[in-house]
């Protein structure tokens, strides 16, 4: 089971992260800030749509355990500032980028 601990750990912490931001969200009447800056790689997405498509939910949901299996593959030190800074490189771009009718 330690092996897979940053996969599990990522996981489960994407559950409630995404109840968070469906919360905040509010069924479109609240803030997709949360959105923006937890999951911006699904955001990427709703740059060339007008809006937020259950494909882009997916993706979403995914991003977590897909930081959780690299970090488990790769040694950590290693690839924790890359998925650090993707991370941040890609929300830095989707507010650059940004709709008018997100907020």
């Amino acid at each position: 089971m330690t092996q897979y601990k940053y996969r599990v750990f990522f996981s489960l912490l994407s559950l409630p992260l995404v109840l968070f931001v469906i919360f905040s969200a509010g069924g479109g009447h609240g803030s997709y800030w949360p959105f923006l800056v937890l999951f911006p790689f699904s955001m990427t997405g709703s740059l060339f749509n007008e809006n937020i498509s259950p494909f882009l939910f997916v993706a979403g949901l995914l991003q977590f355990p897909i930081y959780g299996f690299l970090l488990d593959k790769v040694n950590c030190r290693k690839v924790l500032p890359f998925i650090v800074i993707a991370h941040i490189l890609c929300a830095f771009l989707v507010f650059i980028l940004k709709r008018e009718n997100f907020f």
